[in-house]
């Protein structure tokens, strides 16, 4: 989130005194960076950002971890699987009367 200018791997405040001062002053509650983390990876992925973006967003090694990030509802799930099986009927329909 504040990213070293010299080595934007790197947090610019490793000892989080600098997010511990802002917070309170930002209004947003008990909020914790953490809970950022894993709010903006379950919203990005819901937006359509791939997974595989995502991670590397965060800085994840793998996408393993980001899974574990994104906290995806079944109903996400469901709207997922909702819209693949609307583009398959597309598809089929489409395909169906090029014979």
């Amino acid at each position: 989130m504040f990213p070293f200018p010299l080595d934007p791997a790197r947090p610019r405040y490793p000892d989080l005194r600098f997010w511990h001062r802002i917070w309170p002053e930002a209004g947003i509650g008990d909020v914790r960076l953490r809970g950022l983390r894993h709010d903006m990876a379950s919203r990005a992925i819901r937006t359509g950002v791939l997974v595989s973006v995502v991670s590397r967003l965060l800085g994840h090694s793998n996408v393993q971890m980001t899974l574990r990030y994104a906290h995806l509802a079944d109903r996400d799930i469901e709207a997922a699987a909702e819209r693949i099986g609307k583009e398959m009927a597309r598809v089929m329909a489409s395909d169906a009367g090029s014979s």
